[in-house]
């Protein structure tokens, strides 16, 4: 199928699908436009066709790969709908593999494991790209019996002989958490999941480091780090304060914390006079919310590219080595986070 036939079959010019399949960003025109062509064109297996590429391009040399389809699961999450942070990561990587000649086929979850899909997704697959960390076992087993080549990217490693590129969870928790500490906040409330999750233990540390107390009824635990997650865990957090607010709270992902502060402003709760927050990932959405969020984001455009290219390189044995790959977290500081020092000298 080429460019023509797929902007044929989604009503739209030629060049609005050419620019869609190669936008860095995934930005380019509305989105139902970007689901219907990407959609139409995973269905088609739709790839560039080099030699049209070639005429438009200068003469390079180039290295035979072994051309075919891969595969993408999301280990945490239901759907991309759910986590903006892994949709990101996954259209990136699939614009990747489509300008080496690649196919994608769409996503699905280890969550729904049951389904049709799962089995139609590794069908002679030649690899797969696995989004968000797990620790079970029976994961990597079941994995490693589907498919022959496996990539992981996620905010912490698993134990398994796999290539993983990562944006280590528990330095942007350290992050975000030294910021809030740095502006005057010592009473500071978590939401988020707890137990063994990087960011919670993170939380834990960086407190105790710094000599302040971790209590209890100041931390919000939420099942799944989903605006549902984030409102329950904020409205969670009200009541076990009983009106003594921490002055901070430190959520475990942008979306929890888009939703958490709905429920604060439903309290009247201004943020950040009365109450700062800070999380993780800096989604698109972090830089549109009232207030925008204070967070530390991931490189999610290239953790999805590097995802890809170490994919296709372990497909065609350009390397054999399991490898590591970490990628850099930064802060981004916007207008959720008071200074409770204003006016010291500091």
């Amino acid at each position: 199928m080429t460019l023509k036939e797929i902007a044929a079959r989604a009503g739209v010019h030629v060049s609005t699908v050419s620019r869609v399949l190669s936008s860095a960003d995934d930005s380019f025109g509305s989105r139902e436009i970007r689901e219907r062509i990407w959609a139409i064109a995973r269905e088609a297996g739709y790839v560039p066709n080099p030699n049209a590429q070639a005429l438009r391009q200068k003469p390079k040399r180039t290295l035979s790969y072994r051309k075919g389809t891969l595969a993408c699961v999301l280990a945490r999450a239901k759907s991309l709908e759910d986590n903006p942070f892994f949709a990101h990561i996954a259209r990136a990587a699939e614009q990747q593999a489509l300008a080496l000649g690649y196919s994608m086929r769409a996503p699905y979850s280890l969550l729904e494991e049951t389904k049709p899909e799962a089995a139609e997704n590794s069908e002679k697959a030649l690899g797969v790209i696995v989004l968000g960390h797990f620790a079970k076992e029976e994961i990597v087993r079941l994995l490693e019996n589907r498919y022959q080549n496996i990539v992981m990217v996620g905010r912490a490693p698993v134990k398994a002989e796999w290539d993983q590129i990562i944006c280590d969870g528990r330095e942007a928790a350290e992050i975000a958490l030294r910021h809030l500490i740095g502006y005057g906040h010592e009473r500071i409330g978590y939401i988020g999941e707890t137990g063994q999750d990087v960011s919670y233990l993170a939380f834990r540390d960086i407190l105790r480091e710094h000599g302040i107390a971790k209590e209890e009824r100041l931390i919000a635990e939420c099942a799944h780090n989903s605006p549902e997650g984030g409102y329950q865990g904020a409205d969670a957090l009200l009541r076990q304060a009983a009106g003594r607010l921490p002055t901070a709270v430190f959520c475990r992902n942008d979306v929890a914390a888009i939703a958490a502060i709905r429920r604060f402003k439903e309290e009247k709760i201004k943020i950040p006079e009365r109450l700062s927050l800070v999380s993780l990932d800096n989604i698109v959405l972090s830089g549109y919310a009232s207030p925008m969020i204070t967070t530390v984001g991931a490189p999610i455009t290239e953790m999805g590219i590097v995802a890809a290219l170490t994919l296709i390189s372990r497909v065609n044995k350009l390397h054999r080595s399991p490898l590591k790959i970490y990628l850099p977290n930064r802060l981004i500081a916007r207008e959720s986070v008071g200074n409770l020092n204003a006016g010291m000298y500091i």
